[in-house]
């Protein structure tokens, strides 16, 4: 299928700026299926530009399940829910308004309860004998088969994987709890992961091995191929490498402006989320959410029955309504 240049410039885009640096830094064997299914999936905005209401919906609830949950209640259920949710959690000093500050707050603790529920789930997967514990063992035997362990990219992902288990195994018993787990399915959510995250990272980017990424080493794919130089990957790449992470402009990225690539911002995303909140269900712009406000606008937040029926409505086909 050809793309026209505009729609292509935007999936190179979203390919670029929100899968690059997980694909390109830290896939390892068990983060390939959050890549492809995980919670930071489910983007803000649609291609087309419209808004994904689901995003929001978890960015409150801090859980998929809660959040599919929600879309089953009736209105009058979902909002006597989401009225509770707000006075007795979100409105953090229970003044009767939630604002911005709380709202920034509860969205970075969703996504850090998002985080732990796709590692919960993922674990009890990798837990085959139900121990309570995932060994390395374990983790291999459930990701890989005999015959994929032949290939040579394989054993990289586990050469990765064993560091990244390795730190997230804090007492050092060789196997990981539910906790340690966690760690170890999303490293970039947890501070301590870091360090393993840019030793991976410069151990397949970093040639000359100087502990800095000249922007060709940034660039270079696996397999050593440089972009062509007036591709748009090689432009939209170059962009960022000089504005968004190279901060002290030498042209080579240290340790702190790798970590700036690799971990993403969950409090900027958090900054946006409320934003968007705020503009969207402040109705009277006094830049705070009444708890009125809040249930009045409970579809924002947390849909329920009837947001579920608009949605299927828009995906019927005009046969599907003769």
């Amino acid at each position: 299928m050809i793309l026209s240049m505009d729609l292509k410039s935007i999936f190179i885009y979203l390919l670029l700026t929100v899968f690059h640096p997980i694909l390109s830094a830290h896939v390892h064997s068990q983060n390939k299926e959050r890549v492809d299914d995980g919670y930071g999936n489910v983007h803000h905005y649609e291609t087309d530009g419209s808004h994904n209401p689901e995003y929001d919906h978890q960015a409150i609830l801090g859980s998929k399940k809660e959040a599919a949950e929600f879309d089953e209640l009736s209105p009058e259920e979902a909002k006597r829910r989401l009225k509770t949710l707000v006075k007795t959690a979100i409105d953090a000093d229970s003044n009767g308004y939630v604002e911005k500050d709380e709202l920034i707050d509860w969205v970075i603790r969703s996504f850090e309860s998002l985080a732990f529920e796709e590692g919960s789930e993922s674990f009890a997967e990798e837990d085959t004998d139900k121990d309570g514990y995932v060994s390395w063992d374990e983790h291999i035997n459930y990701n890989f088969d005999a015959e994929e362990l032949k290939f040579k990219d394989t054993n990289g992902m586990i050469s990765e994987d064993k560091i990244l288990f390795k730190t997230a195994d804090k007492n050092k018993d060789e196997r990981l709890d539910v906790v340690e787990f966690s760690a170890f399915y999303t490293p970039e959510d947890h501070i301590h992961m870091h360090d393993a995250l840019h030793e991976i990272t410069m151990n397949k980017k970093d040639k000359d091995n100087d502990g800095y990424l000249s922007f060709v080493e940034f660039i270079r794919d696996d397999h050593g191929k440089v972009p062509e130089v007036s591709s748009e990957t090689y432009i939209i790449e170059k962009e960022r490498f000089e504005n968004d992470f190279d901060l002290d402009k030498d042209g080579k990225l240290d340790k702190k402006e790798v970590l700036i690539w690799l971990v993403p911002d969950n409090r900027e995303t958090a900054i946006s989320e409320a934003e968007h909140l705020l503009s969207t269900c402040d109705d009277n712009s006094d830049g705070k959410l009444s708890i009125d406000e809040i249930v009045n606008h409970h579809d924002v937040f947390v849909g329920s029955e009837a947001t579920s029926f608009g949605d299927h409505l828009h995906k019927i086909k005009p046969h599907d309504e003769l």
